[in-house]
């Protein structure tokens, strides 16, 4: 029944009748309903039922990122997330991959700036096996020298192949560090290949001890199983694990520059492009979602204004985005033009902010509806599995500020107007705000050489 509510809701964003039916659907009762509970040594649980197919999904959030590293380390949280598979006291190295596999499951992990998380989707039947091997690399992970040089090289071949294989990626990354700069945001999980060499294993035992505790982490389950069944197993298998002096935060907060600041690096790209930020709040400012809306005027899709404008239009640029991108607690408003000579940065970046400037004139009652339809959409194909419910979940919890992030469901993007958008562009989208960077192709001699400047 579920399922064939979401198809619904879609088809009714499809058809541009959805604002007039949600209250229907509503009326209902809550598409999604999440029970949850705490056991005594800190740890979360979160549990949505559905009981269409004997399968669960398994989402185990740890409240540390890159954010967490300290300088001349880092690169480390993604490192240990590699480490947290080559085996534990009662687990060899690989072996809960395996273990996972043979009983028809699937597994994997990732690391974020603000969180990093391990999943698992296994048949009903094996949710106990899942609690119990993700129980033991929580309390008992074994860290060798050996493993160690193998797992570093392995992240630093996915830095190359990530990165160093594609310019305009790391590009976007020194970016980054210049426009979050004096932040923890100004790096990603990647890190850097010099630091990622500098880490042992006794760094990585200390970051491990610290944050890989109960009291630190967020136990998600999607599926056919109930809270009483998870409260059981997870109290058999995490509840003996004792909680640890979790450091706190510093909070994060990027300064505007006062001035909009104007940089220039060379680098290997083949073509020039111009990337701008604005700095906004993180995805718990209660301005989120017209801020995802604001980029989703001015570049989602063909019908968008910068599309529109700026490339059909003016012809100024090949290419043209605006995206918010927001971490736990700080963001940016991105922008950025691909162009071609003869055509100069100096009219790119005037072109791009010109079209975020207009947005203080208000947006039109159909760009709006788009906007909506769009969000509206993105959030039902995101429920319409188990996984994308349990990330759902998790990631409200720990990165947007509690479970009634989730529960809200539609209601923010239902209830955004023009008025919004004016309102978030004239507070945050403003030149006091803005980094600007143009991105020039090296020399021929430097592209062969990868070089950068």
């Amino acid at each position: 029944m579920r399922r064939c509510r979401r198809w619904l809701a879609l088809a009714l964003v499809v058809s541009g009748l959805w604002p007039a039916a949600v209250a229907a659907l509503d009326g209902t009762g809550p598409v999604v309903e999440v029970a949850s509970d705490r056991l005594p040594n800190g740890l979360e649980l979160y549990v949505y039922e559905d009981h269409t197919a004997p399968v669960v999904s398994v989402n185990l959030w740890y409240r540390v990122g890159s954010r967490d590293e300290p300088i001349g380390r880092r690169g480390m949280a993604h490192l240990l997330e590699h480490m947290m598979f080559k085996g534990s006291q009662r687990v060899g190295p690989e072996e809960h991959a395996r273990i996972i596999d043979q009983v028809g499951g699937e597994m994997n992990a990732f690391t974020s700036a603000d969180a990093t998380v391990y999943w698992n989707k296994v048949p009903a039947p094996y949710l106990e096996l899942v609690f119990e091997l993700e129980a033991e690399r929580m309390a008992n992970l074994v860290l060798t020298e050996a493993h160690l040089q193998t797992e570093r090289e392995v992240v630093k071949e996915e830095f190359r192949l990530g990165l160093e294989n594609n310019p305009l990626s790391l590009a976007f990354e020194r970016f980054q560090a210049v426009a979050l700069a004096g932040t923890p945001y100004a790096w990603t999980p990647h890190g850097f290949l010099e630091e990622l060499d500098a880490i042992t294993v006794q760094d990585l035992e200390a970051f491990y001890r610290t944050y890989y505790v109960p009291n630190n982490a967020v136990l998600v389950v999607a599926g056919d199983t109930d809270l009483a069944t998870v409260r059981r197993l997870a109290e058999k298998h995490f509840g003996p694990i004792p909680p640890g002096p979790v450091p706190e935060r510093a909070p994060v907060t990027p300064q505007p520059a006062g001035e909009t600041r104007r940089e220039t690096i060379t680098f290997p790209v083949q073509l020039p492009v111009v990337l701008g930020g604005y700095v906004i709040p993180g995805v718990r400012s209660a301005d989120m979602e017209a801020l995802q809306a604001t980029g989703l005027i001015l570049s989602g899709g063909e019908s968008a204004r910068m599309y529109r404008s700026l490339v059909r239009e003016q012809q100024v640029v090949l290419a043209a985005l605006g995206l918010a991108q927001q971490y736990e607690e700080a963001g940016l408003f991105l922008l950025a033009g691909l162009y071609l000579p003869p055509v100069q940065s100096e009219a790119v970046a005037a072109a791009l902010v010109a079209e975020v400037e207009r947005l203080a004139e208000g947006v039109s009652d159909e760009e709006l509806q788009r906007v909506k339809n769009q969000l509206v959409a993105t959030y039902v194909f995101a429920l319409d599995t188990l996984d994308g419910v349990a990330n759902a979940i998790g990631s409200a919890v720990v990165l947007e500020g509690g479970l009634e992030k989730f529960t809200r469901g539609l209601d923010p993007y239902l209830a955004l107007t023009s008025d919004d958008i004016v309102r978030v562009t004239q507070t945050y989208l403003t030149p006091d705000r803005l980094t600007l960077v143009d991105v020039v192709p090296a020399p021929p001699a430097a592209l062969e050489e990868g070089g950068a400047s």
